[in-house]
């Protein structure tokens, strides 16, 4: 299992990310690639994402949401 560093990831052009509520949200896709493990289980909620010049809705995840789901199946 990837070690993952909360402050690495901010700076990772290739991982989408937005805060909201002042908590920074990691799209889902994303951070399954940059691990290379399955994410399906970890809890997401939709929110806006500017990609390309186009907005959608696309599923995200916390960073201690992440965390979490990765400790219990693992």
């Amino acid at each position: 299992m990837k070690p993952l560093n909360e402050k690495l990831i901010l700076k990772d052009a290739t991982i989408n990310k937005v805060q909201f509520d002042r908590e920074w949200f990691y799209k889902l896709d994303d951070m399954a690639f940059y691990l290379k493990e399955d994410l399906s289980e970890v809890e997401f909620i939709f929110l806006p994402f500017t990609i390309d010049g186009e907005q959608e809705f696309v599923k995200c995840s916390s960073f201690e949401d992440i965390i979490r789901a990765r400790k219990e199946f693992k």
